[in-house]
């Protein structure tokens, strides 16, 4: 196979140049692509001896008009300010990819339709981050090359399934399922706020009501004692949330931290099996859209592992693609990972002899999602039950306090 040599520029950028194995320019030129790099110049390896070669004097030379250069974002835009200062909420994002993915159904440029969804935007950085992507595609890079550069934005899941799409030959399809899958989650949250949103007001005016009276007592009779205020119980409690937002904005988004938390979520019973069946849900469906495309078995583990959203899970599933590459059949690969259930095995078995592999993993991936949604709506009745023995506790301690001092004024006064 003809070696060629290649420069150009990453999605940051960067300047980078290589050679790379390929049957002719144009499939060199489209895997180059695929992974974010714009192609300047290409062409045949000085001395390659293959169906191509020709001598060096009059190599092909593969051209494409240098796009503007585009700056590397910092640290602090991705991590800070990005996640903080100038967020994109789920339901921007859920609507965008829904307006994407029937825009290419439509047959629509990708990069007409980037630029008809960003001046539909009301969010200005989905906006700006819609306009930077549709340079891109102009410049020959593929959608996911913009989006990338916004890790605060677009989370691995995300990344994984457009890059599904546009591997498989099948992204407006992605892009839908990638409004689903963010509707899913934006009603799974909504569902957590319900049924905790009686017991967060509870503490909110337990407190209002705690510093009121006390603030009341004071101006009617100054000097007096009011209800006791238990300073160390919220301390602890603001600390404590402080202290889990940071982590969840900053720590969680690293991947070997992110890995431990998954690995550690996988272990408590009831959500651990909530978490995973979820996480598994999302593999079959991307590995069964990617085999249906015609994705080599082991690259299609790999990125549907990636499209799992779970560290934990992915670390268990993307090494397996070394047996297919072996020739190892595909349901006693998934069974010696360890990370699948009985169930996904038996289907999966199933799909393979009959040749319905696509369609089982669809079928697994509902019931992973139903029995998810279940467990789910169980863990938000429960966090609320939670919640309220937490106030019910507070308010104890208020009144055994104010009674025992009350108390022992009296006796101190008789």
């Amino acid at each position: 196979m003809p070696i060629f040599q290649y420069s150009g520029q990453d999605a940051q950028g960067q300047a980078v140049s290589g050679v790379a194995h390929g049957e002719s320019l144009d499939a060199v030129a489209q895997r180059l692509s695929s992974q974010g790099v714009t192609v300047l110049q290409l062409g045949l390896a000085p001395g390659t001896v293959g169906a191509e070669s020709v001598p060096p004097a009059v190599q092909p030379v593969f051209e494409v008009p240098k796009p503007p250069p585009t700056e590397a974002r910092s640290t602090f835009e991705t991590r800070v300010a990005g996640q903080v200062v100038n967020a994109v909420p789920l339901q921007a994002l859920q609507f965008m990819f829904r307006q994407l993915g029937t825009l290419l159904n439509a047959g629509i440029n990708p990069a007409d339709a980037l630029e008809t969804l960003s001046r539909q935007s009301n969010n200005g950085k989905l906006a700006s981050i819609l306009r930077e992507t549709k340079e891109h595609v102009i410049a020959g890079r593929p959608i996911s090359a913009g989006f990338q550069r916004y890790p605060e934005v677009f989370n691995p899941l995300m990344m994984s399934m457009l890059r599904v799409g546009e591997e498989g030959g099948f992204l407006a399809e992605q892009c839908n399922q990638l409004s689903e899958y963010i509707q899913r989650d934006v009603e799974l949250r909504n569902m957590i706020r319900r049924e905790t949103a009686m017991p967060k007001l509870t503490v909110l005016f337990s407190i209002i009501i705690v510093l009121g009276g006390n603030g009341l007592i004071q101006v009617l009779a100054p000097g007096g004692a009011g209800l006791p205020v238990p300073w160390l119980i919220w301390l602890v409690a603001a600390v404590v949330g402080v202290g889990a937002w940071l982590f969840v904005k900053f720590a969680l988004p690293q991947p070997h931290i992110r890995q431990r938390f998954d690995e550690t979520v996988l272990t408590i019973p009831g959500v651990g099996g909530m978490v995973h069946g979820f996480a598994m849900a999302k593999f079959g469906r991307a590995f069964g859209a990617l085999y249906k495309g015609g994705v080599d078995l082991p690259r299609a583990v790999v990125l549907a592992a990636d499209a799992s959203g779970n560290e934990a899970v992915r670390s268990r599933v993307a090494p397996i693609s070394n047996q297919l590459k072996e020739g190892r059949g595909v349901t006693d690969t998934f069974a010696s990972s360890g990370a699948f259930s009985p169930l996904v095995i038996d289907m999966t078995r199933t799909g393979e002899t009959t040749g319905n592999m696509d369609e089982m993993l669809v079928k697994v991936s509902e019931y992973y999602e139903d029995e998810g949604q279940t467990k789910a709506q169980m863990a938000a009745k429960i966090i609320g039950i939670v919640c309220l023995l937490f106030v019910a506790a507070y308010v104890l301690y208020i009144l055994v306090t104010f009674y025992t001092g009350y108390f022992g004024r009296m006796m101190s006064g008789a």
